[in-house]
């Protein structure tokens, strides 16, 4: 890609375009039945405040993010699981798995790359461009557009 990774190792800012999803309006709910937005439910602690546990949001699928944007991400990486199948970090195995994450767009490399982070960037489980480098454009597959319903 021609970027390096190792010059934003321990980069902790959010871009000054950080926005709040809007609650889902009836135009947003005529495009979630229509088939036209997809929804997702928020698992972990990565994105408070803008998205809190249990949260239900909808996104636009296939299209381009901009710097600011709430982006849905299809990575590639590494789990781990106990024996069991249950999420463990105190006895797990790492084994390769393909997840869906949601993260905050901070700068984009001309078509090239992106570079996501956590809302909350102090949570010991936030996994992000901080960790893992510069994403490629085409592991964006959506855009957060609304907030469906709230964890509360």
């Amino acid at each position: 890609m021609g970027i390096d990774n190792e010059q934003w190792q321990g980069r902790d800012v959010l871009p000054p375009q950080v926005k709040m999803l809007p609650k889902a309006d009836w135009a947003e709910y005529a495009q979630w039945l229509l088939g036209r937005r997809q929804r997702f439910v928020v698992r972990e602690n990565s994105m408070v405040p803008t998205l809190m546990p249990g949260d239900t949001i909808l996104a636009e699928m296939g299209v381009a993010v901009k710097i600011g944007d709430v982006a849905i991400l299809r990575w590639r990486g590494v789990a781990n699981v106990s024996e069991s199948g249950q999420f463990d970090s105190a006895q797990a195995i790492s084994m390769p798995s393909e997840m869906l994450m949601i993260k905050r767009v901070s700068e984009i490399f001309y078509g090239e790359g992106v570079y996501l982070i956590s809302d909350n960037i102090h949570e010991p489980s936030a996994r992000d461009s901080r960790h893992f480098g510069v994403v490629e454009a085409d592991k964006i597959i959506g855009r957060a557009t609304s907030r469906l319903a709230t964890a509360l």
